[in-house]
């Protein structure tokens, strides 16, 4: 029924409950995808793998914010285990399960939920977000219904809870969706057939910024390429006054796939460059040699050292700009020492707050944001 000699990989050639959602508003992003190689991992993506596998090994990260980051998903999921599932007093009798890729009773799809709690015949299903961008609302996420379905496949329970744990977007008690066993068999037959639909060879093609935002196939697709023509064609402020509000926010979407798509080309360029390829009319400029000073302490005693009437204290930490960062983890590492319970957030409004005399604020234009999860949500 799959043709698995495209990609080959632990999912076994079947969808994943982490792309339901795309596969639901694209359909045809199934088969495109699978044709694509896969990418290089970003730092984003890196930075999650990384806090993921803290998260199932029981281990800390050492920078201050990640390692708070994850002790609060660990006390959250803890607190929401025993508030969902009953006070436990002994954790050692619970059925715990990490990182293990589930398999639907008919082979439909596959996903690996983070953590799995099971107690009393019901089940505690958590995934962690690292992302700083706010996820569907766990109500109608796509990827935790179909881990539910799973969950229930697997564990003899009667009941499953669900939920997302985002640290960096939100440090609020995460809103918890629970699923019947009833519910469970409805996802399963919706799920059926958005897989069976995405089966088809000839399944639409569906683009716009959440559908097209993590696939692989957005830089070769079709119809990726039609809808930025639709929409950069014309008198732009002539049709702007005309488009409904809807109309707009279709455009908002597009504008802001067409800068991915422009990122991707201006990747692949230069990647071509390097390698010689030849294009007309390009070429890959020089990379900016950049000078930084490493040491500040040891630079100042040699200049001092040098011109000590000319190169003082004051006129050398004039020319030095402070890296706001780097003195955030310096004062939380220094306040953390004296009081265990202190937080990044306390300590970055400890500083700002005891630095304002000698700071600036400078507020930024503000950004689009989206409205309560935004389109499609």
């Amino acid at each position: 029924m799959f043709d698995t000699e495209i990609i080959e990989d632990e999912r076994q050639g079947l969808p994943s409950a982490s792309g339901m959602q795309r596969l639901f508003l694209c359909p045809g992003s199934w088969q495109a995808e699978r044709k694509c190689p896969v990418d290089e991992e970003s730092e984003d993506a890196a930075l999650g793998t990384m806090l993921h596998a803290h998260m199932e090994q029981g281990t800390m990260p050492e920078d201050p914010e990640d390692a708070e980051a994850v002790a609060w998903c660990r006390e959250t999921e803890r607190a929401l285990c025993e508030k969902h599932l009953g006070m436990m007093e002994n954790w050692g009798d619970v059925q715990t399960l990490r990182e293990i890729r589930l398999f639907e009773r008919d082979r439909l799809f596959s996903g690996k939920p983070d953590m799995v709690a099971v107690w009393d015949r019901k089940a505690f299903v958590v995934d962690y977000k690292f992302g700083r961008l706010p996820v569907t609302a766990a109500e109608c996420n796509l990827q935790l219904s179909a881990l539910a379905v799973l969950v229930m496949d697997r564990c003899e329970v009667d009941e499953a809870f669900v939920c997302i744990l985002q640290p960096y977007a939100s440090r609020k008690e995460p809103a918890v969706c629970r699923y019947t066993r009833e519910s469970v068999e409805q996802a399963r037959a919706f799920f059926q057939t958005c897989i069976k639909q995405a089966q088809d060879e000839h399944a639409p093609l569906k683009p716009s910024e959440k559908a097209c935002r993590y696939c692989r196939a957005q830089s070769s697709c079709p119809a990726v390429s039609l809808a930025l023509v639709n929409v950069t064609s014309g008198d732009l402020t002539a049709a702007w006054e005309q488009w409904t509000p809807e109309k707009r926010r279709e455009a908002y979407d597009l504008a802001k796939l067409a800068k991915r798509w422009a990122a991707s080309v201006e990747g692949k360029v230069k990647a071509d460059l390097r390698a010689e390829v030849e294009i007309p009319g390009l070429t890959l400029a020089p990379g900016k040699k950049a000078f930084t000073i490493t040491d500040a302490a040891a630079a100042f005693q040699i200049l001092n050292g040098l011109f000590p009437d000319g190169i003082t204290a004051q006129a050398f930490t004039s020319c030095c700009k402070v890296g706001i960062t780097d003195l955030d983890k310096l004062v939380h590492g220094v306040r953390k020492a004296a009081d265990a319970g202190a937080k990044v957030a306390e300590s970055k409004d400890w500083l700002r707050k005891t630095l304002a005399g000698c700071a600036d604020v400078k507020v930024s234009d503000g950004s689009v944001k989206e409205i309560g999860g935004g389109k499609n949500a």
